[in-house]
């Protein structure tokens, strides 16, 4: 008998392979749903659904290989040993809690992916040849070299890519883009290429049967009930995550419903508590300034209806010196006023001046220390850009007046990127967790976030108490002329 002849040919139930391809789609995209849930989750939560989709996508990834290893049929009774196959998914778990380890990660740099892929695909290619070698039957298998080492790479390539794609992903709420999709077909595409590789590198030839006291059978209906299992479990598991996301944006919503009519009311509030003070300074001071010239006025003409003796004239004099005085003082109000309406400086010097201008004066009034360190002294921003930048800036000191108990800040502005960034960080108190995101409390945060989206611009806060905070302006901008620093 010659060795051709002695090699037993399987077929495979096209049904079934096409199966096991379905399965491992849906496990792609299980993974990547349960990697968005995993990296929106905090505290337990987090733990919950890392322990939970490692297990639902390891149950998954399990299944596909199993179902697409039953779509083969030998000549001869093939049955499967159960603890090496239980041994087989706990490679598959290894897999999916190392995959959920590394994309919700804050940052990915090409050492934690190719680290992260390499362990994945230790872990698939476990998971593969542990259950092959889960089947018993009166058969010998010999392995192709080239074929195996074959299947590991493609493994290889569908770990880096898998991570890469459920990192891109992680925080997208477009569950149904295009692009996603078409990732999650390919990558199911990949591991199935990767197991019929690994099968194809192994050939079975007629052999004595091995003892074993754990052996099962798998009919077609049990083969069915497996597959028909892990569909019907990644479903609810993809069900569940849709549903989490929409409960998640849902609670979100109202949060930021609710801060946007606490921020609209504190608006209100503030114009009218402005309207009162200029109100005020007009009534008091302006007023008062122009009583006391009508009196001067009132006392001139009265005194131009008699004879002008020398003592007369030298009335008039002191009584109109007085009012130059008053004039003066009035004209200084005004432009008080006016300039906190909106300093003259930004237009007519610049966003750079006005910042450092600011600065002085806050140092002045609150005897706050404030360092200054300007790099680009000529921003190419367009005058919304400039005066959202520099009311946001007016607001980060107010609230470092306010709240930080600060005895310094510092604030720095420069190009980077192709983006005008300014950096505001105090020496105080810092802000209690979850006091930079949202909350009522945190409204002055939430209008300047508001202010910075209004022009293209972002605004990123950090702080943690006792450390200090600081908020980070990035707004667009093509200019980068000149340095300055005071």
């Amino acid at each position: 008998m010659s060795t051709t002849d002695a090699v037993l040919i399987g077929r495979y139930n096209p049904a079934v392979v096409v199966l096991s391809v379905m399965i491992a789609m849906l496990s792609v995209y299980a993974a990547c749903a349960l990697s968005e849930r995993t990296n929106a989750a905090t505290g337990s939560a987090r733990t919950a659904w890392m322990i939970g989709g490692a297990t639902a996508s390891a149950f998954g990834v399990w299944s596909m290989h199993y179902t697409a290893m039953l779509a083969l049929h030998l000549p001869v009774p093939t049955r499967y040993d159960w603890p090496t196959a239980l041994a087989s998914f706990l490679c598959a778990f290894a897999w999916a809690l190392i995959a959920l380890f590394v994309v919700t990660r804050q940052q990915i740099g090409w050492r934690s992916l190719v680290t992260g892929s390499a362990a994945m695909t230790a872990s698939l290619a476990g998971l593969h040849y542990i259950l092959m070698a889960s089947m018993r039957g009166p058969a010998t298998h010999h392995y192709s070299a080239p074929l195996v080492a074959l299947s590991v790479a493609i493994a290889s390539v569908f770990s880096l890519l898998s991570l890469q794609v459920a990192f891109r992903y992680r925080a997208s709420a477009a569950a149904w883009h295009p692009r996603r999709l078409a990732s999650i077909l390919l990558l199911g595409a990949v591991i199935s290429a990767m197991h019929y590789t690994g099968m194809a590198a192994i050939s079975f030839a007629p052999g004595r049967r091995p003892d074993s006291s754990h052996e099962v059978a798998i009919s077609d209906l049990g083969a069915l009930a497996i597959a028909g299992t892990s569909v019907l479990m990644l479903v609810v598991v993809i069900g569940t995550t849709v549903f989490n996301r929409l409960h998640q944006n849902r609670a979100l919503l109202r949060v930021l419903m609710e801060d946007m009519r606490a921020l609209s009311a504190s608006a209100r509030t503030a114009r009218e508590e402005e309207g009162r003070r200029i109100a005020r300074e007009l009534h008091d001071e302006l007023g008062a300034a122009l009583t006391s010239l009508k009196w001067e006025l009132e006392s001139i003409a009265h005194m131009l209806t008699g004879p002008l003796d020398p003592p007369g004239v030298a009335s008039m004099q002191e009584q109109l010196t007085r009012m130059t005085q008053v004039i003066d003082a009035t004209a200084d109000r005004v432009k008080r006023i006016a300039t906190e309406l909106r300093p003259g400086i930004l237009d007519d010097l610049g966003l750079i001046a006005a910042l450092e201008w600011e600065g002085q004066q806050f140092q002045m009034r609150s005897g706050i220390d404030v360092h200054c360190t300007f790099t680009g002294d000529d921003v190419a921003l367009t005058p919304d850009q400039s005066t959202a930048v520099f009311r946001i800036f007016q607001e980060a000191l107010t609230n470092v007046l306010r709240h930080a108990q600060a005895s310094r800040v510092d604030v720095s502005a420069w190009f980077d990127d192709a983006a005008f960034v300014l950096r505001i960080s105090d020496n105080g108190r810092g802000l209690p967790a979850g006091r930079a995101e949202y909350g009522r409390e945190s409204l002055g945060l939430l209008g300047m976030r508001e202010r910075a989206a209004l022009v293209g611009a972002t605004v990123a806060i950090s702080a943690s108490a006792g450390a200090g905070t600081e908020v980070v302006v990035r707004i667009p901008t093509t200019a980068r002329r000149g340095s300055a620093e005071g």
